[in-house]
């Protein structure tokens, strides 16, 4: 038997939450059991609420790779599920290339995964959200249509045929042709590993509400085609792609720089965790002089990484005016700028395609608080959305417990039990 079960942080778990009289705070978050269904309406129907985390692509990408694992068509990484595979390891094979069975399984895995969303989609989309899935964090270049478009559009010609009960049936012609295409053509995509450095975390929170990400995404590409006029519209669009590719160059060099990365762990969580972002542009006493690697170095660089994201969101806003959609709606701009306003916060915005349904923060990991589980900044950022539950009646916050990912935490074989 196949069992699916989903974690609790691709769905909305306010209802699950409020039903057992907790607080929408990351402390509370944590006391839920894992993997809890779906909650029903009153009549028994399931209400399923997302959160946009990419949940159908991680659902097929899991399936796809446990089955090609259980009949031994490939290998992939394996991670113990108590002690886990520490980070710097799971970087340093993901960077060198991996083992070579195992990589190569993640590329099989990869493109056939790629290959049963985008039928399941009915086009080929970004695909990212799978090759997330596959290879955990990372820069992302898609591999052309024209890979994979041919295949997707004769699935009916060549013999495949949906049965109510049986599902997708191919032809004998259809399955060599998916075997070649898996195993042998060779796929223009790209994946280049981009990590958080240690002592930055990320913050996810599900902003009840929620937005049709695929037609919003589908008017900003008309937009971009067809409706695009003046200086200013060229250079949102432009200017976003600068933006993007300075934050993976700072991601890549200056915070993963050994001066950096020495002043992060020695002065991130009891310095620059305790000060705001106004506070990090001043010098500060003793510890706080700029030499290379100083705390105030290190808050310089961070300072750096927080303009450009403002920066993305400035440009993600003047398109959505433009394009006429709610990339950064009002709402969610108030919610984005109280919260980098905090001590630690380096920055925060909507991820993905935009809209009212989530929102991130990159901040400072401060002093460890619930036994390791959590952290000051995290614990206060989360006072902060449960104050503006509290305040405004059409404002619904809730952290997730999805933490940042590394290259090399994706498709894995784990010992977990259910």
């Amino acid at each position: 038997a196949v069992k699916l079960r989903a974690d609790n942080d691709f769905y909305s778990q306010i209802d699950n939450l409020r039903e057992r009289g907790l607080d929408l705070t990351p402390r509370d978050l944590e006391r839920l059991e894992p993997f809890l269904p779906c909650p029903k309406d009153e009549k028994g129907e399931m209400k399923v609420h997302k959160t946009g985390m990419g949940s159908s692509a991680a659902l097929v990408t899991s399936l796809v790779g446990a089955l090609l694992r259980f009949f031994g068509v490939v290998a992939l990484p394996t991670k113990d599920a108590e002690t886990g595979e520490g980070r710097e390891e799971a970087e340093a094979k993901h960077t060198n290339g991996g083992h070579g069975a195992e990589k190569e399984g993640l590329r099989i895995a990869h493109n056939l995964s790629q290959i049963c969303h985008c039928h399941a989609q009915g086009k080929v989309g970004s695909g990212f959200d799978v090759s997330s899935a596959v290879y955990g964090s990372h820069v992302y270049k898609r591999f052309s249509k024209g890979v994979i478009n041919d295949f997707l559009e004769g699935l009916a010609s060549c013999g495949a045929t949906k049965g109510e009960a049986e599902g997708l049936q191919l032809s004998q012609t259809t399955l060599e042709q998916l075997a070649v295409l898996v195993n042998n053509i060779e796929w223009d995509c790209k994946v280049d590993p981009v990590n958080l450095p240690p002592g930055l975390e990320l913050l996810m929170a599900d902003v009840h509400g929620g937005s049709e990400s695929p037609s919003m995404a589908k008017k900003v590409l008309e937009w971009k085609r067809n409706k695009r006029t003046g200086f200013m519209d060229d250079y949102y669009w432009k200017d976003l792609k600068r933006c993007n590719n300075k934050i993976v160059s700072l991601l890549s060099e200056n915070l993963a720089a050994p001066t950096f990365l020495d002043g992060l762990r020695r002065d991130g969580e009891m310095i620059v965790s305790t000060r705001t972002a106004e506070q990090w542009k001043k010098p500060m006493p003793s510890s706080w002089y700029k030499f290379e690697g100083s705390s105030w170095d290190v808050a310089l660089t961070l300072l750096d990484l927080r303009m450009t994201f403002l920066e993305c969101r400035q440009n993600l806003k003047g398109m959505g005016k433009s394009a006429g959609v709610p990339i950064e709606p009002e709402e969610q701009s108030k919610l984005a700028d109280a919260t980098m306003k905090l001590p630690g916060v380096v920055a925060a915005g909507v991820p993905g395609a935009g809209g009212y349904d989530a929102l991130f923060v990159i901040y400072v990991k401060g002093p460890a608080t619930e036994e390791g589980r959590s952290d000051h900044v995290r614990d206060e950022i989360g006072k902060l959305w449960r104050d503006m539950n509290e305040e405004n009646e059409g404002t619904t916050v809730c952290p997730l417990s999805v933490r940042a990912a590394g290259s090399g935490d994706g498709l894995i074989m784990s010992d977990l039990e259910w």
